[in-house]
Protein backbone atom coordinates (compact mmCIF):
# COMPACT_ATOMS: atom_id res chain seq x y z
CA UNK A 1 0.00 0.00 0.00
CA UNK A 2 2.58 2.74 1.02
CA UNK A 3 4.80 1.67 -1.78
CA UNK A 4 2.68 1.98 -4.72
CA UNK A 5 1.23 4.81 -2.78
CA UNK A 6 1.48 8.72 -3.95
CA UNK A 7 4.28 10.02 -1.89
CA UNK A 8 2.20 13.20 -1.94
CA UNK A 9 0.19 11.08 0.19
CA UNK A 10 1.90 8.50 2.00
CA UNK A 11 5.61 7.49 1.38
CA UNK A 12 8.40 6.28 4.13
CA UNK A 13 10.51 7.81 6.44
CA UNK A 14 13.71 8.22 5.51
CA UNK A 15 15.11 5.67 7.20
CA UNK A 16 12.01 3.08 6.50
CA UNK A 17 10.78 2.00 9.71
CA UNK A 18 7.90 4.38 10.13
CA UNK A 19 5.22 5.63 7.10
CA UNK A 20 3.57 8.94 6.88
CA UNK A 21 0.22 9.68 5.81
CA UNK A 22 0.54 13.52 4.57
CA UNK A 23 -3.27 14.05 3.23
CA UNK A 24 -5.80 12.23 5.17
CA UNK A 25 -8.44 12.98 3.36
CA UNK A 26 -7.32 12.33 0.17
CA UNK A 27 -6.10 9.17 1.40
CA UNK A 28 -9.17 8.30 3.00
CA UNK A 29 -10.72 9.42 -0.53
CA UNK A 30 -8.66 7.29 -2.87
CA UNK A 31 -6.64 4.84 -1.06
CA UNK A 32 -8.32 3.16 2.05
CA UNK A 33 -11.28 2.08 -0.23
CA UNK A 34 -8.24 0.62 -2.35
CA UNK A 35 -7.94 -1.98 0.42
CA UNK A 36 -10.39 -2.18 2.92
CA UNK A 37 -14.81 -1.73 2.88
CA UNK A 38 -14.81 1.93 4.23
CA UNK A 39 -13.39 5.30 3.47
CA UNK A 40 -12.95 6.73 7.00
CA UNK A 41 -9.19 7.31 8.32
CA UNK A 42 -9.97 6.95 12.20
CA UNK A 43 -11.39 3.19 11.23
CA UNK A 44 -7.63 2.81 9.48
CA UNK A 45 -6.28 4.63 12.22
CA UNK A 46 -8.12 1.90 14.60
CA UNK A 47 -7.35 -1.60 12.52
CA UNK A 48 -3.47 -0.10 12.43
CA UNK A 49 -3.79 -0.18 16.26
CA UNK A 50 -5.06 -3.51 16.79
CA UNK A 51 -1.78 -4.76 14.88
CA UNK A 52 0.28 -3.18 17.27
CA UNK A 53 0.80 0.33 14.88
CA UNK A 54 1.52 2.99 17.07
CA UNK A 55 0.94 6.81 16.16
CA UNK A 56 4.24 8.81 16.47
CA UNK A 57 5.17 12.25 16.59
CA UNK A 58 8.16 12.23 13.85
CA UNK A 59 9.83 15.77 14.44
CA UNK A 60 9.05 17.92 17.40
CA UNK A 61 6.68 21.07 16.53
CA UNK A 62 7.27 24.02 17.54
CA UNK A 63 4.43 27.14 18.64
CA UNK A 64 6.05 28.96 15.72
CA UNK A 65 6.16 26.10 12.93
CA UNK A 66 6.19 27.73 10.02
CA UNK A 67 4.95 24.49 7.69
CA UNK A 68 1.88 23.90 9.17
CA UNK A 69 1.41 20.81 6.41
CA UNK A 70 4.08 18.87 8.29
CA UNK A 71 1.64 19.12 11.30
CA UNK A 72 -1.07 17.27 9.92
CA UNK A 73 0.79 14.41 8.48
CA UNK A 74 0.22 11.58 10.85
CA UNK A 75 3.39 9.09 10.94
CA UNK A 76 2.40 4.89 12.10
CA UNK A 77 5.50 2.60 13.60
CA UNK A 78 5.60 -1.00 13.69
CA UNK A 79 8.78 -2.71 14.35
CA UNK A 80 7.88 -5.77 11.89
CA UNK A 81 6.24 -3.32 9.44
CA UNK A 82 9.22 -2.03 7.28
CA UNK A 83 10.27 -0.62 4.10
CA UNK A 84 11.97 -3.43 2.04
CA UNK A 85 11.70 -6.41 5.27
CA UNK A 86 8.79 -8.45 4.04
CA UNK A 87 9.57 -11.15 6.29
CA UNK A 88 9.15 -9.51 9.23
CA UNK A 89 5.49 -9.04 7.90
CA UNK A 90 4.64 -13.15 9.36
CA UNK A 91 5.17 -11.58 12.90
CA UNK A 92 2.45 -8.98 12.82
CA UNK A 93 -0.97 -10.23 14.06
CA UNK A 94 -4.28 -9.03 15.90
CA UNK A 95 -4.94 -7.96 19.08
CA UNK A 96 -8.33 -7.38 20.62
CA UNK A 97 -6.69 -5.24 23.47
CA UNK A 98 -5.71 -2.90 20.53
CA UNK A 99 -1.86 -3.54 19.90
CA UNK A 100 0.28 -6.12 20.45
CA UNK A 101 1.33 -7.14 23.67
CA UNK A 102 4.40 -5.83 25.24
CA UNK A 103 7.07 -8.09 25.60
CA UNK A 104 9.28 -8.80 29.52
CA UNK A 105 11.99 -7.00 27.68
CA UNK A 106 10.27 -4.07 26.55
CA UNK A 107 8.78 -3.75 30.13
CA UNK A 108 11.82 -4.36 31.91
CA UNK A 109 13.34 -1.77 29.66
CA UNK A 110 11.28 0.73 30.50
CA UNK A 111 11.22 0.30 34.39
CA UNK A 112 15.16 0.81 34.04
CA UNK A 113 14.39 3.82 32.32
CA UNK A 114 11.80 5.31 35.02
CA UNK A 115 14.09 4.35 37.29
CA UNK A 116 17.36 6.28 35.49
CA UNK A 117 14.56 9.42 35.69
CA UNK A 118 13.81 9.29 38.92
CA UNK A 119 17.51 9.19 39.89
CA UNK A 120 17.80 12.56 37.62
CA UNK A 121 15.42 13.92 39.33
CA UNK A 122 16.47 13.50 42.94
CA UNK A 123 20.21 14.32 41.54
CA UNK A 124 18.46 17.38 40.20
CA UNK A 125 16.10 18.09 43.35
CA UNK A 126 19.12 17.64 45.47
CA UNK A 127 21.46 19.84 43.64
CA UNK A 128 18.52 22.79 43.38
CA UNK A 129 18.37 22.74 47.15
CA UNK A 130 22.01 22.82 47.53
CA UNK A 131 22.16 26.01 45.31
CA UNK A 132 18.97 27.34 47.15
CA UNK A 133 20.51 27.12 50.69
CA UNK A 134 23.67 28.61 49.26
CA UNK A 135 21.51 31.48 47.88
CA UNK A 136 20.00 31.89 50.87
CA UNK A 137 22.89 32.43 52.92
CA UNK A 138 24.49 34.80 50.18
CA UNK A 139 21.66 36.47 50.55
CA UNK A 140 21.77 36.61 54.35
CA UNK A 141 25.64 37.62 54.33
CA UNK A 142 24.75 40.47 52.28
CA UNK A 143 21.43 41.95 53.85
CA UNK A 144 23.64 41.60 57.11
CA UNK A 145 26.71 43.84 55.91
CA UNK A 146 24.82 46.04 54.09
CA UNK A 147 23.19 46.94 57.81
Amino acid sequence: MINTCDPALATWTDDGKMFVIKDQDTFAKDVIPRFFDHKKFTSFARQLNFYGFRKMQSKALYKDQTDLEVTKHVTFLNDKFQRGKPELLKEISRSTKGGQPNSNQEIVTLKRRVQQLENDMNVMKNDYEARFSQLEAHMYNLISYSN
